[in-house]
């Protein structure tokens, strides 16, 4: 996957679940889930306000 998601600083809020273009984010127990099929391409990463979202480099596997 290309996400993370930090669950102590995501709020449940869904913004993210709307821009997501392939539809692998859900809200489950308050807190965003990624499921497969993440294309990276970082849309939930900007819309997220509380930066709990980080996008990994694929290659380096460091965060961007």
């Amino acid at each position: 996957m290309g996400v993370t998601i930090d669950v102590l600083k995501c709020t449940g809020c869904g913004a993210c679940t709307y821009v997501c273009p392939v539809g692998v984010l859900a809200v489950e127990d308050m807190k965003c889930r990624v499921k497969e099929g993440c294309i990276s391409c970082g849309e939930c990463v900007d819309i997220c306000q509380w930066q709990a979202i980080t996008l990994q480099n694929k290659k380096t596997g460091k965060k961007d």
